[in-house]
């Protein structure tokens, strides 16, 4: 039903996009199915759909398996193993779909160069905390993360600044001061 919402267009994709916070330390069951799913790889509903379907699949085949109580006791202790099954297919299923999706959030490709450009700040940025600032395009503006290049520079809301370089690993924008 969440596919055919979205094909009609009345979602997006990042309709139920989920930020969880499961601890600094990321570790735990629930941290380690969602690493082996690939789910900082691919967007979470993709993976989630791919997982539903096998499970549903492989729990209709269980209806060929030769036991005679429909139903019951026996089918729900069945569900652990069509579960276990479904995460090791889904696994498996989307590995080939990891190049499609590796550089679909980036935003420096050569469509929206980001380096080197003019932002307005969207909020102010002292004493080396982060903000947010604003690239306007032709189309639809870029909403970036700045943060100052040097501490002891301060931005106020409104103010136009110049962005500098790009922490990758942050995924970060460094700005500084126009010089008038």
């Amino acid at each position: 039903m969440y596919w055919i919402i979205v094909i009609i267009g009345a979602f997006d994709f990042d309709f139920l996009d989920v930020d969880i916070d499961i601890g600094a330390d990321n570790s735990g069951p629930f941290y380690a199915i969602l690493a082996f799913l690939n789910v900082g790889e691919l967007p979470f509903m993709l993976i989630i759909s791919i997982f539903i379907l096998n499970f549903w699949i492989i729990s209709m085949l269980i209806y060929y398996l030769p036991f005679v109580a429909v139903g019951g006791l026996l089918n729900g202790i069945l569900l652990i193993p069509t579960m276990i099954i479904s995460i090791f297919l889904t696994k498996y299923e989307t590995i080939p779909l990891k190049g499609i999706f590796k550089y679909s959030n980036m935003q420096d490709n050569k469509d929206n160069q980001v380096l080197e450009q003019l932002c307005i700040l969207m909020c102010d940025v002292k004493d080396g905390r982060l903000g947010q600032a604003k690239i306007k395009r032709d189309g639809a503006s870029i909403i970036i993360n700045v943060k100052s290049e040097y501490e002891e520079e301060s931005f106020n809301k409104d103010e136009a600044a110049f962005v500098s370089r790009k922490d990758t690993n942050k995924d970060i924008y460094y700005i500084v001061k126009l010089d008038l």
